[in-house]
């Protein structure tokens, strides 16, 4: 008998601490999505040209190519890091392009900045796991080179790409109806990329590894496999990402990427409170970007200075990994990079 009124006694303390409150249920899970709704209608009130077509493919077109960078960062926080390189990606893969066009065509320049991408991933994998070294320091020692390079190929200057390109021009400057063709490319890379992360065993394993690499290890999962994989994929779609902008803007410019760190970091944790996960996710992410530029856009028609602006992204970076903590209360804190 005692024993069981011990028991009972023991169970009732975690029923309580497990009790939430309906609103907090909601909160929790739709919380993201109000605020974002809620910003929406604010600016809407307060300028008759926000919540027009015209501004929302506006709005579409100009965060492209921060989601892609996002998305690809995303890969990376999921699997338990970070990549701090993800912004020079950007501009070596753009550079690289704006390079090879008139020396290979459109297409194979297209393939060959990929892959220039891809190896900037598997560096950095190889570094963090069979190097052991800090994801913070590889990304950043390799940013620092990246930038170096960038700047010595270009001589600091800007590589024109010949308006006689129309087909690789098409894909950052081509409409199909009203909607842009870089705005469908991202829309299908967010399709296969939540697809990859939610269907298969990539995202799977990535995520586990992500939660807890020893666990994953003693599951049988080649947590430096996946760990790499992570990076190649973070750095394909910052090459995506440049090629776009390069299209974009008929050049590529040797600091053309730079700005995106920022935002995609501020992005990925951001979403990662989106429907209460409380973990990164490609969907929160692709939303979190969309918060970011709606805010930008609303802050612009109503007139706040560009200081204003940044300093409301450095607060949503800080809150969004505030809100994220939030929602993992529950587990040990350990990871102090």
């Amino acid at each position: 008998m005692a024993g069981t009124v011990a028991a009972g006694a023991s169970a009732e303390p975690k029923a309580e601490q497990k009790t939430e409150s309906p609103a907090l249920r909601l909160l929790r899970r739709w919380g993201t999505i109000i605020v974002l709704l809620a910003t929406a209608v604010g600016f809407a009130l307060a300028s008759p040209y926000f919540a027009t077509i015209s501004n929302a493919n506006n709005i579409l077109f100009s965060m492209i190519v921060s989601a892609l960078v996002s998305m690809g960062l995303t890969w990376v926080v999921m699997a338990g890091s970070f990549d701090l390189s993800v912004g020079l990606t950007v501009t070596t893969s753009s550079i690289v392009v704006a390079f090879l066009i008139p020396l290979v065509g459109p297409w194979a320049a297209i393939v060959l900045a990929l892959a220039s991408a891809c190896v900037i991933g598997l560096a950095n994998g190889l570094l963090v796991t069979y190097g052991r070294l800090s994801g913070i320091v590889v990304t950043l020692g390799v940013m620092f080179v990246l930038d170096g390079i960038n700047v010595f190929a270009t001589g600091g200057y800007q590589v024109a790409v010949s308006y006689s390109e129309s087909a690789f021009l098409y894909i950052g400057q081509g409409k199909l109806g009203f909607i842009g063709v870089p705005v469908i490319i991202m829309l299908v890379i967010f399709v296969l990329a939540q697809l990859l992360a939610t269907r298969t065993r990539v995202g799977h394993y990535v995520a586990a590894v992500g939660d807890n690499p020893m666990a994953a290890f003693y599951s049988g999962i080649n947590v430096y496999r996946w760990v790499i994989v992570s990076f190649v994929l973070s750095a394909l779609m910052s090459g995506v990402a440049g090629i776009i902008l390069t299209s974009i803007s008929s050049s590529a410019q040797p600091v053309g990427g730079q700005g995106y760190l920022l935002e995609a970091f501020a992005a990925v944790f951001l979403g990662a409170t989106v429907l209460g996960k409380g973990k990164p996710h490609i969907l929160g992410t692709l939303i979190g970007v969309l918060f970011l530029y709606l805010v930008n856009s609303g802050m612009n028609m109503v007139g706040f200075p560009f200081a204003a602006r940044q300093l409301f992204a450095g607060l949503v970076l800080i809150i969004a990994v505030g809100a994220n903590a939030a929602l993992n209360r529950e587990e040990l804190h350990l990871k102090f990079i």
